[in-house]
């Protein structure tokens, strides 16, 4: 009775990780199925603005504050991000980072300081290496080396109507990041005056070109 018993318990472990893999294999090929088609959309947008939230967890586990913030994105270079920590503007030819802070305006040459459509490219242009179905949506678990960024690990989470969920990030220091999108929209209306700064009087200003 013993063996018949032993050898079913092998029996339905194997059938369950039989399961498993069909699962993972379905979400594997959802998830590069899915991934390109969101990359080539992000890559041909005009502009596009997203509102998230940032949700931190240090090394020790604390978690930090959440924050919410923004960003703008048009052609030519041309972006506007906020957050918690201050404002950037860049009208593609120069780049200010105002900090509450510091009241201070940083000027750089846009060239020198990089651009901001590509943020969500880095991640989306990823090698995925696992992916799993969820409840609602789908786990992409991506390959880090490709953004080129101090991380250890990177996660993607796409809801049930294909759209990005949230990006998980990990440092090599531990710290952990949960960038939860609020919304995305692609070809939004934009003016000039979204790419300039007006900070508050007071504010010193460092030109770095």
């Amino acid at each position: 009775m013993r063996s018949i018993l032993f050898h079913l318990a092998i029996f339905s472990g194997i059938a369950i990780a039989h399961a498993e893999a069909i699962r993972d294999s379905s979400a594997w090929r959802d998830a590069q199925r899915i991934l390109p088609q969101l990359a080539k959309q992000h890559r041909a947008a005009k502009s596009f603005a997203l509102k998230f939230e940032a949700r931190a967890m240090g090394a020790d586990g604390e978690p930090l504050p959440p924050s919410k913030g923004s960003l703008l994105v048009a052609d030519s270079g041309r972006f506007r991000l906020e957050h918690a920590g201050g404002t950037v503007v860049c009208d593609g030819k120069a780049l200010r980072q105002y900090t509450p802070s510091t009241k201070q305006v940083i000027i750089r040459d846009a060239a020198d300081a990089g651009g901001a459509d590509g943020i969500l490219l880095r991640f989306l242009d990823a090698r995925p290496v696992n992916a799993s179905h969820l409840k609602k949506g789908l786990r992409v678990v991506l390959d880090p080396t490709a953004t080129k960024e101090n991380l250890d690990s990177l996660i993607v989470t796409l809801d049930p109507g294909n759209a990005i969920r949230s990006v998980e990030t990990q440092d090599g220091a531990g710290n952990r990041v949960t960038y939860v999108v609020k919304s995305l929209r692609y070809g939004v209306h934009i003016s000039t005056r979204d790419f300039t700064l007006q900070p508050p009087p007071g504010t010193e200003t460092v030109d770095m070109r």
